[in-house]
């Protein structure tokens, strides 16, 4: 038996994505042939799951996408107050795949059919071994379909194993008319003969990533592989340029190789700073880098004490180095500092298509409205006797509210963005998580009066974004590009009562 793997995923592939493997056998056109595909958690004894998959029509091949499955092992990770790196564990998977086969179990036979010596039928085998034993309940299959020898023909025990090539049936010798009439034994219940594990693909992992349908023919993880050679991407779909006000949180993901890595901030004065991802052990790390969750930088050199010490910083860049630092590993991501004014200051926190947690600040005018959500019933007013008479009391209730609920609704206005923000936009429209933080660190009109205020976790809700579609606008369409969207918070305050 031969099995060979025609194709398989990358060893680092994104999850949503086809997670296709293809393979072929030797053995595919015996009887009841199915390929075995097993799934476990790298390096465990812990199975997910088993496919049995029929060969393919016209090439045999066994076929399987494991792509369902293996996305329900990755989720995110949202660490609002991380202030350093951490691992990003659900952003992976790591999983081995063992591919085997069963089909059902045949013996050949082509030597002389023989006298027992008890009048029984003997067969001897083509295998050196074969698997039966006195007892087992067999089918016989004639190459002539039993017309010389109906005897022998069809369902029979077996009465006795000579030995390991020879047994004997119960049917008559007397009755064989041709000696020579060659066929193949079976167990009468189709049992089959079942390989697991002939090949193996271990060592594998999945991403929480999903590409576009016209990109993920080009996919390659070289692309995210970070080395002085390379100068890979970090995990996400950011714009390598992007807007953010001073109260921004960004969670960018990258893949460790194996080494120790740190990303290095440069503001535009050249002041440099970094924070060390001291942790090689782990294949995805996330590292907190927008500026309002800049956190504790450890500083290298340039003029300034801070990487954003005063509104003339107009941007700063980051950059993931191997060593602490030592060689250039990545790609530069800039990020353009937003100082215009602000009137009510929302961002929403988003998973984006790589599995990075960025935002998109909402500083214009916004507007809050309520639901109300409430069941009522009509109550009997009980009253009571007075001086012999039935009365009430006019507060009684008769119309009763129960089960009340309020829900949230924010309309929500963006400043002006650039063509390739507003694609990205998109990602924020139909991510499958996002929060809202509806008072971020910056200045905001409060009474016709700008004033400082500071970011409060306790805001931080998660919501649903409530667009059902999305016009992709284009700078040569329309020169100013900015965004309305609404949203609502996905847990409703209830009322007492």
């Amino acid at each position: 038996m031969a099995i060979t793997i025609e194709a398989e995923p990358y060893d680092f592939t994104p999850a949503y994505n086809q997670c296709k493997f293809i393979v072929d056998s030797n053995n595919v056109n015996k009887p009841g042939f199915k390929y075995i595909f097993e799934i476990f958690q790298s390096g465990t004894a812990t199975k997910i799951a088993t496919y049995k998959v029929l060969p393919s029509y016209g090439t045999g091949y066994g076929e399987v996408d494991l792509s369902k499955l293996l996305s329900n092992q990755v989720s995110f990770d949202f660490q609002p107050d991380a202030l350093t790196f951490y691992d990003a564990s659900n952003c992976y998977y790591k999983y081995d795949v063992k591919i085997g086969e069963e089909y059902i179990l045949e013996e050949d036979y082509t030597a002389a059919l023989q006298d027992d010596g008890n009048g029984n039928v003997l067969i001897t085998t083509v295998a050196a071994a074969h698997p039966f034993v006195i007892g087992d309940q067999i089918n016989i299959i004639q190459d002539d379909g039993g017309v010389a020898n109906p005897g022998v023909e069809g369902l029979h025990t077996v009465l006795d194993v000579p030995n390991a090539n020879e047994l004997v049936i119960n049917a008559l010798f007397a009755d064989v008319t041709d000696v020579n009439e060659n066929g193949t034994i079976r167990y009468a219940n189709n049992e089959k003969d079942v390989n697991l594990n002939i090949v193996n693909t271990l060592n594998k992992f999945v991403f929480n990533g999903a590409e576009p349908w016209r990109l993920f023919p080009g996919y390659t993880p070289v692309a995210f592989e970070l080395s002085p050679a390379n100068l890979g991407r970090m995990l996400t779909t950011q714009p390598f340029e992007f807007t953010c006000t001073k109260g921004q949180f960004l969670f960018l993901n990258h893949e460790l190789t194996g080494f120790v890595t740190s990303m290095l901030f440069t503001n535009s004065n050249g002041s440099q700073f970094i924070r060390v991802v001291n942790n090689s052990t782990n294949k995805i790390a996330g590292v907190p880098c927008g500026p309002g969750n800049l956190g504790t930088l450890t500083y290298i050199s340039g003029p300034d004490a801070s990487l954003i010490p005063n509104d003339t910083i107009t941007s700063y860049t980051i950059q993931i180095f191997t060593g602490v630092p030592a060689v250039a590993s990545s790609a530069i991501y800039t990020i353009k500092l937003d100082y215009r004014k602000q009137i009510d200051e929302h961002q929403i926190m988003f998973v984006d298509r790589l599995g990075s947690i960025s935002s998109f600040a909402f500083q214009l005018r916004s507007y809050t409205r309520v639901g109300i959500k409430r069941e009522t019933y009509n109550k009997d007013v009980q009253g009571y006797i007075d001086a012999g008479q039935w009365t009430y009391d006019s507060y009684e209730q008769g119309l009763v509210n129960i089960n009340t609920q309020l829900t949230k609704t924010l309309d929500l206005n963006t400043n002006f963005m650039t063509e390739s923000m507003s694609d990205y936009f998109l990602e924020m429209l139909s991510s499958p998580a996002t929060w809202i933080l509806p008072v971020s660190y910056g200045q905001v009109e409060i009474d016709g009066e700008c004033v400082t205020v500071a970011t409060n976790y306790d805001d931080l809700q998660s919501c649903n974004v409530l667009a059902t579609d999305f016009e992709m606008v284009k700078q040569r369409n329309q020169n100013l590009i900015r965004h309305s969207i609404q949203v609502r918070f996905s847990n409703n305050d209830v009322v007492n009562g």
